[in-house]
């Protein structure tokens, strides 16, 4: 970011702060009143409605998060301005001379104008006091010159305020975009795709915002240029306050009018419309139930209902055992504090008063304040871990021992987050759930209370407080095993913590927030995302968080509930009280007493303060219908679930019978050869090789896997197999996942010439066809998930395929979503099937454990290339590799016996991007780069070298590689040692594909030498033996990417290598390997049994392992993490404890315990005793 800019936006962050404090109720410099909020907002011309209770009026109060936001997208305003506007060059690129960009629409003011100089003007003077105030000199000229400092500071601000209001202040009459406002709204009716692919050309990633989400902006927009403009005049009238209501009335009737022909005009006329826009508009995401109505998928993530308890259940075993293990120290003899026991004055307002000072659970309570002390002073153990020797002689408590047992207590209350938060009803927002105190304070009262025998939350909706200025109840019951675990934590460990508290800050206090740490911090509002991510890898469930468990509750209460019952999740006021049946007779005796209904509620005698009883009850009856249907109550209690009654057994039996399930295509031999001639319209076609076709069959046949690996070689037809799948009688769709835009590129040409219908899917897209095609970046998005969860939840989805799947492992370092590829592809309940001509035997295993897959079907054969000559020369020659390149491209085009047509082509592979430019300006030919532009720019780079008639050389790295089918690669030249031979043997088998002969030329430099007696990875091992040449080449390369049975050398029928003088008349014998140290394990497996019949196909059923697979490897790798986190808190107490050196004990008889405001003090009532404590 430019240096000017950051500073700038500093000091408007600085303003708008300051201006903030003008409205905020909590800030002594307030100046704002009820008559001027209600002019600030008056957006119609007439003030009759202002005198009106009802007129709507400025809103100040925010929560610090919606500041932040609000104030952010007033920033990027500034910054908008400041780059496309002020700055020369527009910050905005033509694609041709009759391009518009924004710069050319927007028109400036001479007010602008003047006040974006006067900002950059007081900000250099700003910058000169800042080096007059660092500069050393006498206290009075410090003094001198930070008054002048300030002075500029101040400066800095009124020019960015009146910058603000210049444009603000503008009339756009007709042509609305000419206001920079309105342009950077028009911005931001944009938003990016949900895909992490890096695209040059923005629009073609970006879609338009939804009516709500693109309101809010607006809003925000709106409720900052009101905030501005009350600042400006307070300012203007700072020696005047009284003539603040005439100057606010006059400004805002000229440019904050619905029909101001000005910018904020524009925008209030907008947002009328998107209101009425919105109100209409059903969300683009919905959710869809399974047909046992135990299932919902929504955005691609499925819960079953039972995993919602599974949750619950795992995060509350886990909270209790830390409790009782670690964080009451394993007492045996503790009660547990169970709110059945207990009682509460709901309307006590005192300071720190709760549940826990009333006076009739003193009984209950007595000894629980100080229990934890006591541990600490009797047990042995617990002394060396805790006690600690002053070198005066006194004891503290080590403050190593006291991180840990912390870090033990903010582990315990990650777990009870979601015990709290999903079984006690609809999900909170995370503000209003990290918003619960224990105790009142003096601002507001506690949200834990005790009522009807159960632990009942309270908090406000802070969000209905910023939008009309009122505050809404949300009430929730914990399940009793939840509600019990929490007092007793409430009770026994809080003291403790108090007393850790007050040895490092003496006459501290514990934060009132139970989601706080030790210090007093509150937790951040992404970490409840965080914790609920976290439990579900933990419990096995697929991961959620907050915004996506909202969306799913709310489906839920819709499907699972009657109306009734519903009503009860309603906490706001009462119109018509007989939408709630069950206080249907309370609303019969209210108007009995001839009162309304909310009359009667609020005006007469009720059962507390905190608010209305009818809420209460209603509460409380929606949060044991919440838990009864999840059976909450039952698990958390040991007790077994009910079984199935009769009649929902036959609910479901009625429901299964109206649905006919799709039986999957599937064909024999005979049928899969039929499909393929059809395909091609040639009735002689034949399968290539046996690998082929039992790729076909495992694909295809009729007891299909769920999981097919298919490892054929470069050009043997893997591209058919779901080609021919998607051709089959009664097939749906075939997705197809493509990791690059070469492949992307010849893949639809090819089903262009077969005429196969196909769709390129993009996040957004809803189209379905008999093959889409999907990237990889665009795969792992969750509108992937929902996109491919949809077809597959209709029946539409036959299986995904992966081709080049082999870069899941090699380019998963450089290649994020080929990293996460399986984690998405294998939630889907579908086949799958893996194409590649590179996956090593060595690897194998770990492309099992990186994909999720589950004893997979593998279809593998040679992948022996036998038209393909391989050749290694160490060039000794003068010049450069490059230079030498060019002369054999050059030299090897006149050569008749390996270019015989126009349509030949010759690809020269190069290490880097430098080297990639360099030769292909040394050779006046194209190139092509990973960063060679967009997908569509990448694509012609390709059509202008293959259509090209006089250069058929094109200069690349390996991101023309895999997948790229161009049949006609005479020629391929690597400029120096490839580094992997996997990646060799994909880029080297771009040659040949047509089968007549072609050459494969590494060109070495004369000082290369392999790297020997150096451990080096099993890939790059083998390059190095290739490039040795003291094996034979293609011996080398059947040795790593093939399995035993496979292996061979140059034989008749082979193209020679440049090691073999001549052909070897007998096989290779599996025993010889060229000096690998580890062998390679045959687990190759054989195709489908020979049935090749023809009549009709019974077909299997097939079990999806994926989702689980998905689950189970996250919870291991989440397990793994937490165990190195304590295994290091561990290793940490320990040397603590060997540091210190404590070898002996405390006599018990001769130390006291003693507590006072929260203070632990110990001391030896006998005086110190050398004999019996020793520091160790």
């Amino acid at each position: 970011m430019d240096t000017d800019l950051r500073r700038i936006l500093a000091a408007a962050e600085s303003t708008l702060r300051d201006a903030y404090k003008l409205c905020s109720d909590k800030s002594p410099d307030r100046k704002m009143t009820q008559q001027r909020a209600k002019r600030l907002s008056n957006f119609r011309s007439d003030d009759s409605h202002m005198s009106s209770a009802k007129a709507s009026k400025f809103r100040s109060f925010k929560n610090e998060s919606s500041l932040t936001s609000y104030f952010r997208i007033t920033k990027q305003l500034l910054a908008y301005y400041y780059r496309v506007v002020y700055r020369v060059d527009g910050h905005f690129t033509r694609e041709g001379e009759s391009h518009a960009v924004p710069q050319d629409i927007i028109e400036t003011t001479p007010l602008q104008r003047q006040a974006m100089e006067d900002v950059i003007g007081a900000l250099r003077r700003r910058e000169k006091a800042a080096k007059g105030r660092g500069a050393p000199s006498c206290d009075k000229k410090e003094g001198i010159a930070t008054r002048d400092y300030d002075e500029c500071d101040a400066e800095l601000k009124h020019t960015i305020r009146k910058f603000y209001i210049s444009l603000i202040c503008q009339t756009v009459g007709s042509r609305p975009y000419r206001s920079a406002i309105l342009s950077f709204c028009a911005m931001l009716s944009r938003t990016k795709a949900l895909t992490r692919r890096v695209d040059n050309e923005q629009h073609k990633r970006c879609t338009w915002r939804e009516p709500g989400n693109f309101n809010s902006n607006l809003s925000a927009l709106t409720w900052t240029a009101q905030l501005i403009l009350f600042d400006f005049v307070c300012f203007q009238k700072q020696d005047d306050e009284d003539g603040i209501p005439d100057l606010l009335d006059q400004m805002c009737k000229k440019h904050f009018q619905q029909m101001a022909e000005t910018p904020f005009g524009h925008v209030l006329q907008w947002r009328l419309y998107l209101f009425a826009a919105s109100r209409t508009s059903l969300t683009k995401h919905q959710a869809r139930w399974s047909l046992d109505g135990e299932t919902v998928d929504y955005m691609g993530t499925k819960l079953h209902m039972e995993q919602v308890t599974q949750l619950v259940e795992s995060e509350f075993r886990q909270a209790h055992s830390l409790l009782y293990d670690k964080l009451l120290f394993g007492m045996r003899d503790v009660a547990p504090i169970e709110a059945w026991r207990l009682h509460d004055d709901l309307d006590v307002d005192d300071y720190g008063a709760s549940w826990l000072t009333d006076g009739r659970n003193r009984e209950i309570l007595a000894g629980t304040h100080d229990a934890l002390l006591r541990q600490i002073e009797e047990r042995a153990d617990l002394r060396q871990v805790f006690v600690r020797l002053d070198p005066d002689g006194g004891v503290r408590l080590c403050p190593k021992a006291i991180a840990i047992y912390e870090a033990h207590v903010q582990e315990f209350l990650k777990r009870m987050l979601a015990p709290i938060s999903v079984p006690s009803g609809p999900p909170l927002r995370s503000p209003e759930l990290l918003s619960i105190t224990y105790i009142n304070t003096g601002a507001r009262r506690r949200s834990v209370f005790l009522w009807e025998k159960m632990v009942m939350i309270y908090v406000r909706y802070s969000k209905s407080q910023e939008q009309t200025g009122e505050e809404k109840d949300n009430i929730r019951f914990l399940p009793p095993a939840v509600g019990n675990l929490l007092l007793t934590y409430l009770a026994f460990v809080l003291p403790l913590r108090q007393a850790f508290l007050r040895q490092s800050k003496p006459g501290a206090l514990l934060s009132p927030y139970l989601w706080s740490k030790l210090g007093g911090e509150v937790w951040r509002d992404g970490m409840v995302s965080s914790c609920l991510r976290r439990a579900c890898m933990l419990a096995e469930v697929p991961q959620f968080q907050v915004a996506w468990w909202r969306q799913v509750a709310a489906s839920i209460t819709k499907e699972k509930f009657s109306a009734r019952e519903q009503a009860n999740f309603d906490m706001g006021e009462i119109a018509a009280s007989e939408e709630v049946e069950d206080e249907a007779d309370l609303a019969y005796l209210a108007g009995m007493s001839n009162h309304s209904f909310r009359t009667f509620n609020y005006s007469y005698a009720g059962s507390t303060t905190l608010t209305v009883t009818s809420s209460l009850h209603r509460a409380y009856r929606a949060s044991q219908s919440w838990r009864s249907l999840f059976r909450i109550d039952q698990v958390l209690q040991g007790k077994r679930p009910p079984a199935v009654s009769d009649t929902q057994a036959q609910g479901l039996l009625n429901a299964c019978k109206k649905v006919r399930f799709r039986a999957r295509p599937a064909a024999k031999e005979d049928g899969i050869i039929a499909a393929a001639r059809r395909l091609h319209n040639d009735p002689e076609l034949q399968l290539r090789r046996p690998g082929q076709r039992d790729a076909m069959l495992a694909t295809m046949g009729p007891r299909a896997p769920e999981q097919v690996i298919v490892v054929l070689a470069t050009g043997s037809g893997k591209t058919l197999v779901f080609m021919v799948g998607a051709t089959l009688a009664g097939a749906e769709t075939t997705i197809l996942i493509l990791p690059t835009v070469a492949l992307r590129g010849n893949m639809l040409g090819r089903l262009d010439k077969v005429a196969l219908k196909h769709h390129i899917w993009r996040p957004g897209s809803k189209k379905s066809a008999p093959i889409v095609v999907v990237s990889a970046e665009a795969a792992c998005t969750e509108a992937f998930l929902e996109y491919a969860n949809r077809l597959s939840g209709r029946q539409c989805l036959d299986r995904i395929v992966i081709d080049e799947c082999h870069l899941t492992i090699t380019a998963s370092c450089y290649r994020r979503s080929m990293s996460q590829l399986a984690w998405h592809v294998r939630q889907i309940r579908t086949q799958t099937v893996w194409l590649t001509a590179t996956l090593p035997p060595i690897y194998q295993e770990l492309f099992f454990e990186h994909n999720k897959l589950v004893r997979p079907h593998i279809v593998r054969e040679s992948t022996n290339r036998p038209n393909i000559r391989y050749i290694v020369q160490q060039e000794r020659g003068l010049g450069n590799l490059c230079e030498q390149a060019a002369c054999l491209a050059q030299s090897c085009w006149t050569r008749t016996d390996l270019f015989k047509s126009e349509r030949d082509r010759v690809i020269i592979y190069c290490p880097t991007k430098d080297l990639v430019a360099e030769l292909a300006d040394m050779l006046g030919c194209p190139s092509y780069t990973a960063e060679s532009g967009t997908e569509e720019e990448k694509m012609a780079i390709i059509e202008r070298w293959l259509t090209a008639a006089d250069s058929p050389i094109i200069v690349a790295t390996s991101a023309l590689g895999p997948g790229f089918d161009y049949p006609h690669i005479r020629l391929v030249i690597h400029v120096d040692a490839p580094s992997l031979l996997t990646d060799f043997s994909q880029e080297s088998g771009r040659a040949g594909r047509d089968g007549e002969v072609a050459e494969s030329i590494v060109l070495l430099s004369a000082a290369w030498q392999p790297q020997l007696g150096r451990p080096v990875a099993a890939d790059k091992e083998a390059m190095q033996l290739y490039l040795l040449q003291e094996y034979c080449s293609r011996g080398v390369l059947s040795q790593f990417l093939d399995s035993k049975p496979d292996w061979r050398w140059c034989m008749e029928g082979d193209e020679l290598c440049s090691v073999c003088p001549e052909h070897h008349v007998q096989c290779r014998p599996p025993t010889l390997e060229f000096h690998l140290p580890r062998p390679l394990r045959d687990e190759t497996e054989a195709g489908q049994d020979g049935d090749n019949g023809s009549g009709d196909v019974a077909v299997s059923e097939m079990i999806f392992t994926g989702p689980a697979e998905v689950l189970h490897q996250d919870q291991l790798v989440l397990d793994v993490l937490i165990g190195f986190e304590l295994s290091k808190k561990h290793f940490e107490t320990v040397r603590a404890r060997r540091r210190n050196g404590w070898t002996g004990t405390l006599c018990a008889g001769s130390v006291t315990s003693r507590k006072r405001s929260g203070e632990l003090r110990i001391w030896s009532t006998k005086g110190t005793n050398r004999a019996n404590t020793q520091i160790w």
